[in-house]
């Protein structure tokens, strides 16, 4: 992440906080827009502040799937872990378009996701795949680990494109690094 430009960070679903407050410990002057629903921001605000920050975030509760209501603010760098893969291909391309608005010129957004098709490991493969079933069943019935190829077609529909890829971090994770076409 702060091999990139970044003054200032979007983490999208920000869930507990535990992203951005990595961010706020590494970099001294990193500012941190934390984007969620508002009540994971009130658990994700008392995380920070756990940890001892009072200064450098913003907590920005917003319904990312109101297609209407744009990403407020502009970012170096729009964070998303695991994230996309909880909705549709239309509602992905969607959010994609959202943040490509919301990027300061040269600016990246940064994907963390499982690809099943990215496994070293066929147990992992299968793993994730029997995953996408269970999310898409007892979630919203749009989740799934989603096939990188699939993936990589929707960027391209959001009118952005992959400059970076990194596998098996973690042994599972690929992270991709976009800008805007």
């Amino acid at each position: 992440v702060f091999s990139l430009p970044s003054s200032t960070i979007l983490d999208i679903g920000a869930n507990t906080g535990k992203f951005s407050i990595q961010c706020l410990k590494h970099n001294a002057s990193v500012k941190m827009n934390l984007l969620d629903l508002p009540g994971q921001l009130n658990m994700a605000e008392k995380n920070i502040q756990d940890h001892g920050f009072t200064s450098r975030y913003e907590l920005i509760p917003h319904d990312i799937l109101i297609e209407e209501n744009p990403i407020p603010g502009k970012y170096d760098i729009i964070w998303m872990s695991q994230f996309l893969d909880c909705f549709s291909d239309d509602q992905i391309i969607m959010i994609l378009k959202k943040c490509k608005a919301a990027l300061n010129p040269g600016g990246h957004v940064l994907v963390n996701e499982t690809f099943w098709d990215k496994q070293p490991f066929h147990a992992a493969m299968y793993s994730l795949q029997m995953t996408s079933l269970y999310f898409t069943t007892m979630a919203n019935g749009n989740s799934q680990m989603y096939d990188s190829r699939v993936f990589y077609k929707l960027i391209e529909a959001a009118g952005l494109k992959i400059t970076n890829e990194q596998h098996q971090i973690a042994t599972t994770h690929s992270l991709i690094t976009l800008i805007a076409m």
